[in-house]
């Protein structure tokens, strides 16, 4: 009878150390690492504009497009067209708090008038941010004048800016 408790006291020990450990609680709320903190430490606070797609590529692989292409763009209209039609990238230093992000474009020789401002329903919770927009010559915005995108965050009635850039239009 001894050896038969001994035994199964023996096997009980050895089932309990080949289960899977379950992850803690701190690991659990531990939040995953952005794959973009290095982008976040060599471009945040600046914002790149483009007339065609942009990459959905994330670390080394973003950090090289950035590298190939200017924050400050001038853009052209296509033919008989009203509109830009912008696809831009923000950068953040660090993320955003949680909610809407907030874009406001504002003409560069009058920067207290907004001309623009929308809260896309894409939320900003890391450090790269992507949206398209068309900037309309009906909504205020014109050939030959230069505009500041700004992209941030309204915290508590005041915008908290998290990155800009300039796009020229020509």
């Amino acid at each position: 009878m001894k050896i038969w408790l001994v035994a199964v006291a023996l096997l009980a020990a050895t089932t309990a150390s080949a289960a899977p450990k379950k992850p803690s609680k701190e690991a659990a709320t531990k939040p995953a690492v952005d794959p973009n903190v290095s982008v976040a430490k060599a471009h945040g606070g600046k914002v790149w504009v483009a007339t065609d797609s942009i990459p959905t590529v994330e670390g080394e692989a973003l950090e090289k497009w950035l590298a190939a292409h200017p924050s400050n763009v001038e853009l052209a209209l296509k033919g008989n067209e009203d509109r830009w039609a912008i696809n831009f990238l923000a950068v953040f230093k660090k993320p955003p708090a949680k909610g809407p992000v907030t874009v406001m474009l504002v003409d560069k020789k009058e920067p207290r008038i907004i001309v623009d401002q929308f809260s896309p329903q894409t939320p900003g919770d890391g450090l790269v941010y992507r949206e398209g927009y068309d900037l309309e010559q009906n909504n205020g915005f014109n050939k030959g004048h230069t505009y500041i995108i700004r992209v941030g965050q309204l915290i508590n009635k005041r915008f908290q800016l998290y990155a800009s850039g300039e796009i020229a239009l020509k």
